[in-house]
């Protein structure tokens, strides 16, 4: 029963802030469409929203993958060889902190509208938060299994499979929220930028048509599907926080 309580508060709470802003914004129905209108183009247009829907699920799934091999492997390259470190950490700085726009616009130039320059900004866009995670994960090992090891003479393979990397579960599956839920909002931003297929080119050529409902049935899908990601990583990494006495919690 709580888990209803759960789902259908924050449900409610949107509806009812949605016709609020209906009733008094005096705003026509091409800017604030009334729920059951967008809910009816979600189904009048579902094969058409789906066939963009998993164009844009492609380009999010590819970028969120390459997100977690470039901040994994970053964060394990830096534990390996603490050196590289100051070498490439200014760089992964420099790159979080680049205009997406910008960064689109010199990956249009590029790539064109491909499936390469799509992916690039989503990776780009959540490498650092699996990176930062990762890193911390890491540093959080307890000293006293570190300083057991060293007596062992542990390889740093033995150290990292058995000690570290155990340790950074948690906080790696912690990014995920972020980078997980994130991947769809940056893959749409994307594709409204460059693309001619995908959820952001919907939105696109709904604005173009004055198609208000139709950016918000797109809009409300992509919610969902962003808040359904981040619930199921929240739940997975409170089931895979094997540091908590009750595995159940």
């Amino acid at each position: 029963m709580s888990w209803i309580v759960r789902v259908a508060t924050p449900i409610l709470s949107v509806l009812l802030l949605w016709y609020l802003a209906i009733w008094f914004s005096g705003l026509p129905a091409f800017v604030i469409p009334r729920p059951e209108r967008v809910i009816e183009v979600l189904w009048v247009d579902r094969a058409f929203i789906f066939e963009h829907l998993l164009a844009t699920l492609q380009v999010a799934a590819i970028g969120f993958l390459w997100a977690n091999v470039v901040g994994i492997g970053m964060a394990v390259l830096f534990d390996l060889l603490p050196p590289t470190r100051h070498m490439l950490m200014p760089a992964a700085i420099t790159l979080r902190n680049v205009p997406y726009i910008a960064l689109i616009s010199v990956l249009m130039l590029a790539f064109g509208d491909s499936l390469l320059s799509k992916t690039t900004i989503v990776a780009l866009a959540g490498f650092f938060p699996v990176l930062v995670n990762t890193m911390q994960g890491l540093r959080a090992a307890d000293e006293v299994q570190l300083d057991r090891m060293r007596i062992l003479n542990a390889s740093w393979w033995q150290t990292f499979s058995r000690v570290r990397l155990p340790y950074a579960i948690p906080a790696i599956v912690s990014a995920q929220e972020i980078t997980g839920s994130g991947s769809i909002i940056v893959a749409i931003a994307a594709e409204w930028m460059i693309s001619s297929t995908g959820l952001g080119y919907v939105i696109n050529n709904a604005m173009q048509n004055y198609r208000g409902d139709k950016v918000y049935a797109v809009a409300l899908l992509a919610t969902a599907l962003s808040f359904l990601i981040y619930s199921f990583v929240h739940w997975l990494g409170r089931r895979l926080d094997w540091r908590a006495g009750d595995p159940r919690r």
